[in-house]
């Protein structure tokens, strides 16, 4: 029987220098913004690679096309049994392709082998959609992007906000790919051709950033912060992203995940500088996430960011990103309002109970005024849609569940959140079910990446979601019988106790019963000296009540 079609699916084929990425994503409009993959995978063929023997340039061989066509065979079968209809299905391609001497002969057998029109992208058109690919993968973006690919490397500047992605009005690319760059290394004759190929990289670099013409607003906040925001797109960044990684202090880190990962500028040129200076690449490929192939060109990247770190202006920090020419060629689809939504609120809505905006206004009364912007505005709507998410799972695993729910839990897939957020989302509703976990590593581990700070109203913010989920657990409001109010005991002091007033009614069975009057007192122990990390404690003088009638 044939597979209905469903037309809000879209398959996309990113014929890339180091490899053929094949997607099927779904733009349902409730969840079109985090981009939902219903299928990805990738073939392992280098297009730049397979147009080069030492030096010298030839066509891509009738083997490597053969290999390509078969896995586009296998991919259209793929969309054929998920329903993909055939006017969804879009193949792109990048440089390798689009400098290949037999470019048009490769992408006629590909239409003919499948019916498919490669969409050969023109160099600013793979910068600009590249960028779109950044901007999907954060609710706002503000600084340079970088795209590293195999053949070539791009450059420009993104201000990404309500769903309006500017930039410049055309990306410099530049023939600085991870694999470009590893071939005239590794055919560099002596030192002296190295160092006139550096030279041509800073020449070039400061040549690209001055042609970018980089909008005062973005070198303002530059000067004020110390530095620019550099985000990094592209198989050789991530790759370089995931070594940085490895030797992050956090160990092990607990976000297996490199959208949303960031760390400073020095640690960035610092490991460059070690992996330049290094001699061998052997063990490399051990690394997590990390083939021999991207082994093989960790010198190269190191080069590059070596070469780019002393030539750009000071980068302050560097994020990585998931987001690149197949992400960017689906976002820049989506309609403005739904680019301008929250990536965690789309995320989490589809578990939102009933009443998640009376549980949203309920702990946000919670908070006095000093608590974190990013608690209040990111942890507490998503927490509030999550609330009751884990009611069926059994008691002692409910807080481990919240614990890995953004990391390897439902939350995983999504795209487009910072690795804080996840932390602090999946720290609050672990402790939304009471805190207490078997394993407590990954619960310090995850404490470490936000600080001490927000380590603790993420515990604070879960602490009052449990009292609420215990006074309505089915997520329903149908009267008020719990209320809260927090003030700061001296307004400006950091370290001053939270003052917070809960009030319910008297003889009402949904807050005197046992279990939720034990919840209840122990939102008095969250400041406890024992439940907090060093660096930041506040505690909370609670004042409850059996007068809600009176509540002001």
């Amino acid at each position: 029987m044939a597979t209905t079609e469903n037309p809000l699916l879209r398959g996309l084929v990113d014929i890339g220098s180091n490899g053929v990425r094949f997607s099927i994503s779904s733009l349902l409009p409730a969840t079109a913004r985090i981009m939902p993959t219903i299928f990805q995978d990738r073939a392992a063929i280098s297009l730049y690679d397979a147009q080069f023997t030492g030096t010298v340039k030839s066509p891509i061989s009738d083997a490597v096309i053969s290999q390509i066509l078969v896995s586009m065979r296998r991919f259209a079968i793929v969309c054929t049994d998920y329903g993909v209809p055939a006017a969804n299905i879009r193949v792109v391609a990048t440089e390798a392709t689009r400098e290949a001497q037999n470019s048009q002969e490769f992408r006629d057998k590909i239409h003919r082998a499948t019916g498919w029109t490669v969409e050969l992208l023109l160099k600013a058109d793979e910068g600009r959609i590249g960028a779109e690919g950044v901007a999907s993968s954060f609710s706002e973006v503000n600084g340079l992007v970088m795209d590293l690919g195999g053949g070539s490397t791009q450059l420009t500047w993104m201000i990404s906000k309500n769903g309006v992605s500017r930039m410049a009005k055309s990306a410099v690319s530049m023939p600085y790919g991870a694999a470009a760059l590893t071939k005239r290394i590794e055919t560099a004759i002596n030192k002296h051709a190295v160092d006139t190929l550096r030279a041509e990289m800073k020449q070039r670099l400061a040549e690209a950033f001055d042609s970018i013409e980089v909008p005062s607003e973005l070198t303002d906040y530059a000067d004020d912060e110390g530095g620019y925001t550099l985000y990094l797109s592209g198989g050789g960044f991530r790759g370089f992203g995931f070594l940085l990684l490895d030797q992050h202090p956090i160990k092990p880190y607990p976000v297996p995940i490199i959208n949303g990962f960031k760390a400073p500028g020095s640690a960035f040129s610092n490991l460059a500088d070690f992996h330049l200076a290094s001699e061998t690449t052997k063990r490399l490929d051990e690394k997590f996430r990390i083939s021999e192939r991207r082994a093989r060109q960790v010198p190269a990247v190191a080069f590059l960011i070596n070469t780019l770190m002393e030539t750009l202006p000071t980068i302050k920090t560097v994020i990585f990103c998931q987001g690149g020419v197949r992400e960017g060629a689906l976002y820049e689809t989506l309609p403005r309002e739904i680019r301008a939504q929250d990536p965690l609120i789309v995320a989490t809505t589809p578990f939102a109970p009933l009443d998640t905006l009376r549980i949203r206004t309920l702990l946000n009364y919670s908070l006095p005024r000093s608590a974190p912007y990013i608690i209040r505005s990111e942890t507490i709507p998503a927490l509030a849609n999550m609330i009751t998410y884990h009611a069926n799972i059994p008691k002692e695993s409910r807080p481990s569940c919240g614990l890995h729910s953004t990391t390897t839990g439902i939350l995983a897939s999504t795209h487009g959140l910072t690795h804080e957020t996840r932390a602090l989302l999946a720290l609050a509703l672990c402790e939304r079910w009471g805190g207490e976990v078997a394993d407590s590593n990954t619960k310090v581990q995850l404490e470490d990446l936000v600080g001490p700070e927000l380590a603790y109203w993420s515990r604070y913010t879960g602490a009052i979601a449990g009292v609420i989920g215990d006074v309505y657990p089915a997520g329903r409001i149908l009267e008020d019988k719990i209320r809260f109010f927090a003030t700061d005991e001296n307004a400006g002091n950091a370290t001053a106790a939270v003052v917070l007033k809960v009030r319910t009614r008297a003889g009402d069975p949904a807050s005197e019963a046992a279990m939720v009057q034990r919840g209840i007192e122990g939102l008095g122990k969250i400041g406890k000296r024992r439940k907090c990390r060093e660096g930041y404690r506040r505690k909370v003088a609670l004042l409850w009540t059996r007068d809600l009638e009176e509540f002001e």
